[in-house]
């Protein structure tokens, strides 16, 4: 009796301590584009919501059909060793993402409680995805919004990655060092736009009051109403794709290699690369040729 209460309590203080959290290794990941071929993202600890795997899963489709570029986005809470590179590398050589002719495959690794991340591009991809663009690609997209509250923003770490992977491969640029001009062009625009309606509201307010003071008995002809004022989110309804039907096969991998391209590090207050290595330093990701050279 006693020896079953010891285990139950056991149990119970490892579920509250999150001890019976998985470490996965790169050859457990459930390959979800192999049952549906627009799924690419990669979670099998259920972190992220289903819409926000709609999201980026209907970005990275448009990364594959618009710029053959075929990935596996990855988010987990932990990794073997906490190494998001040496998971990546094994994982996109194992799968063989990306085309064997082209090798144009990329996979994101992001392991939330690990607090670490990688950005790996396929042998092919590494001109047009360079190190120093996935750098910048994880620190803003990656780092910024995971340091963001008590527990990081991981769904909007992994879309804000996707689109600025997505438009890099299709228009050159990332957009990342346009983003404060723009959002500042885009508030503007907000509040001009708010600013107008509630004119063009108090207007017909006030024709309407006028109307009723004027009497004429209704002889005149009269508008039914006034204009039409849609509020919302044109152009972009239900941009998560939520509504995708049933009926879609698997996908396949088509034999791509990597060899070691890319860059990636961590979120810590201190440093972006590993504490018992380089405690010294002020970088928050660190690069390819850091990683191979703390490994062999």
């Amino acid at each position: 009796m006693r020896t079953r209460k010891a285990i139950l309590l056991i149990m119970l203080l490892a579920t509250v301590l999150g001890l019976d959290a998985k470490t996965w290794e790169a050859e457990d990941i459930p390959m979800v584009h192999l049952t549906d071929a627009r799924r690419y993202v990669c979670d099998p600890d259920e972190i992220l919501s289903q819409a926000e795997r709609d999201s980026i899963d209907s970005y990275l489709l448009r990364l594959d059909k618009q710029c053959g570029v075929e990935s596996v986005f990855v988010i987990v809470k932990r990794v073997s060793n906490g190494d998001t590179f040496r998971f990546a590398q094994d994982l996109g050589n194992r799968q063989g993402v990306g085309s064997k002719k082209t090798n144009r495959g990329l996979v994101v690794v992001v392991a939330v409680e690990d607090r670490r991340y990688f950005i790996a591009p396929g042998e092919g991809l590494e001109k047009d995805l360079t190190d120093i663009e996935c750098d910048d690609i994880g620190r803003a997209c990656i780092v910024a919004n995971m340091k963001r509250g008590e527990r990081g923003e991981p769904g909007q770490a992994v879309l804000a990655t996707a689109q600025a992977v997505y438009k890099k491969l299709k228009t050159g640029t990332t957009g990342i060092q346009e983003n404060t001009d723009e959002d500042a062009g885009a508030g503007l625009a907000i509040v001009l736009f708010t600013v107008i309606c509630i004119i063009v509201v108090l207007v017909i307010l006030n024709r309407r009051d006028n109307r009723g003071k004027g009497g004429g008995g209704g002889g005149g002809s009269r508008r039914s109403g006034g204009p039409f004022i849609i509020w919302g989110n044109p152009g972009h309804t239900n941009d998560s794709g939520s509504g995708w039907g049933g009926g879609f096969s698997g996908g396949s991998f088509g034999g791509g290699s990597f060899g070691g391209g890319g860059a990636g590090g961590g979120w810590e207050a201190y440093s972006g690369t590993r504490s018992d290595r380089k405690p010294k330093s002020t970088k928050t990701t660190e690069t390819t040729t850091e990683l191979l050279s703390e490994n062999y």
